[in-house]
């Protein structure tokens, strides 16, 4: 059988579960569901994917659904069928429409955070400053 993965890479598939503490030091897709630690450069949960846990990387998509705390040191992305509750850090984001957001959400900036803000699920995000 052919190795499709390239040395640093893991991939979850459909239909498996994974339980515990991961490190991975380049690019994790989920296709199953993980539960615990997972840390990784890249973090890439698919549309059947589930991740509950703690989820840290430089870069997070999302399609599936991300429960528990989830740090995006630099990108957080989530689809429009993508699903992130709890916990959330990020320092650049973009959410397409029909993508969730739900929980207490922490933007930093050089580490540091810079914004609290608490959104309930399906609540689009007013600026007040436009009122």
């Amino acid at each position: 059988m052919a190795d499709t993965n390239s040395p640093g890479t893991l991939m979850v598939g459909e239909g498996v579960f994974m339980k515990g503490t991961i490190k991975v030091p380049g690019v994790a897709t989920v296709d199953g569901k993980i539960e615990g630690v997972i840390s990784a450069d890249t973090i890439y949960v698919t549309n059947n994917g589930g991740i509950n846990g703690k989820t840290a990387a430089n870069h997070v998509r999302v399609g599936g659904i991300l429960t528990d705390t989830t740090v995006a040191n630099k990108t957080l992305v989530v689809e429009s069928v993508g699903k992130v509750i709890g916990s959330i850090t990020y320092a650049d984001l973009e959410i397409k429409r029909g993508g969730v957001l739900q929980g207490n959400i922490v933007k930093v900036k050089d580490g540091q955070p810079t914004g609290y803000v608490m959104a309930e699920r399906n609540t689009p995000a007013v600026d007040s400053s436009e009122e």
